[in-house]
């Protein structure tokens, strides 16, 4: 008889783990759903590389990677990023802190199930790691338009921050800029809005 496994259980923490910790969101957000969000702006980032910018992004290792990016945050819960890079000290001291309590997720599994979750866990391909970091900036700046949008100016300056990060990002990984131009700017309206101009749109054609 196998010996029962807390794995799945230790993750579905993360939907009662909180993000934005500090901060009065309009709409809470748990880690579960960014890591939801994550996974869909890093399809989508692999899909505009290989149908816009005729690449070969690794769309498979991106998505795992993706899905598992947070894991550790249903051990450690989320730390904003203000505080995991208060000091090169501290994030260096943080950085060991994540990878012990990814060690003990893992430790969790059964043997013979543990080497498939670690290549999952696996982020040290420099290719797969940009776009699962790309994509977690965009998350959030999503994030931040849609509390700006709502009048909540708690999110402003985490705004600028971040919107400056992808614009980081968009200089080197050209499906970053176009998620900006072509997707970003929906985020700034609401979906009634939307679906209105999009039905007066296709009435006029």
């Amino acid at each position: 008889m196998q010996t029962p496994s807390p794995f799945f259980a230790l993750l579905n923490r993360l939907r009662s783990t909180a993000r934005w910790s500090g901060m009065t969101a309009v709409q809470p957000e748990d880690v579960a759903q960014h890591t939801f969000g994550v996974v869909l702006i890093a399809h989508a980032l692999c899909e505009i590389d290989k149908h816009v910018f005729h690449q070969n992004p690794p769309t498979e290792e991106v998505l795992v990677a993706a899905l598992y990016h947070d894991a550790t945050e249903s051990i450690l819960t989320d730390v904003v990023a203000p505080v995991k890079k208060y000091s090169p000290v501290i994030e260096r001291a943080f950085a060991q802190l994540e990878a012990i309590a990814e060690e003990q997720i893992l430790d969790t599994l059964p043997a013979s199930l543990k080497g498939g979750y670690a290549r999952a866990f696996d982020r040290e391909r420099e290719a797969v790691r940009n776009y699962v970091h790309a994509a977690d900036k965009l998350d959030a700046l999503c994030k931040c338009k849609q509390e700006l949008r709502r009048g909540n100016q708690d999110f402003a300056i985490a705004h600028d921050q971040i919107a400056q990060a992808c614009r980081k990002y968009a200089e080197t990984m050209p499906a970053v800029g176009y998620f900006m131009d072509v997707f970003l700017p929906a985020f700034e309206r609401s979906v009634d809005e939307y679906r209105y101009l999009q039905e007066r749109t296709l009435g006029d054609d």
